[in-house]
């Protein structure tokens, strides 16, 4: 029986991710400039000319990982929440413990690239730039918020706060897996938050493992 549309679309969209899995692994070993789409397709366990069936260059493949970054990033910050911390406390604990379940990601990927100056196209230097100044200006906002409901302290500048935890991120994007460096702890970070007596009751709450549902 032949494979329906609705198979092919789920094995395309499938071995997509594994090839940008095994791009972002030949990515952080060999660096953007170094990496050729022979080293990518090996990885992937595919022949060159299926993967350029996918990406038609390396350069494709760094920009699909780059806007891969973008997305996760920009959406863990538009999950429902009750109050404007609680947004930023599960998107923090979220973002750690990928971070050090994975070891690799996209965002290390990225600034790996940038820190070494590798070439990119001016259109993704553009796209990473307004993702950059987007992410920012959401995060001072929900700080922002978060001091008027009285969950952050009010005294802490809410840019200032934000390029902290920016820095603190990308500290830990790039931190090399392999070297005896633990991620800092979850209620450390939190700590950089400056957050009131009501708004460190809502990240002990956010550190607290979920509950599991009774059996029915």
């Amino acid at each position: 029986m032949p494979r329906s549309e609705h198979d092919n679309q789920q094995i395309r969209a499938s071995r997509r991710t594994e090839i940008l899995a095994a791009a972002t692994r030949v990515f952080v070993d060999k660096g953007l400039a170094r990496a050729k789409v022979t080293d990518i397709a090996a990885a992937a366990n595919l022949s060159n000319g299926l993967l350029y069936h996918y990406f038609p260059s390396k350069e494709a493949v760094f920009e699909a990982i780059a806007v891969e970054m973008i997305e996760q990033a920009e959406a863990e910050l538009d999950e429902p929440h009750e109050r404007a911390v609680d947004r930023l406390l599960h998107a923090i604990l979220r973002r750690r413990a990928q971070l050090d379940e994975q070891g690799v990601d996209a965002s290390r990927v990225v600034m790996q690239a940038v820190l070494h100056g590798e070439a990119m196209s001016p259109s993704l230097r553009m796209l990473l730039a307004e993702h950059l100044q987007r992410l920012t200006g959401r995060i001072v906002g929900l700080i922002a918020q978060a001091q008027r409901e009285g969950d952050i302290d009010p005294k802490v500048d809410a840019e200032e706060l934000t390029r902290v935890m920016m820095f603190l991120f990308r500290g830990m994007s790039i931190r090399m897996p392999d070297f005896a460096v633990p991620m800092p702890k979850p209620e450390t970070i939190l700590a950089t938050l400056r957050l009131t007596p009501a708004g460190a009751r809502r990240a002990t709450r956010a550190l607290q493992p979920p509950r599991k549902k009774a059996a029915v």
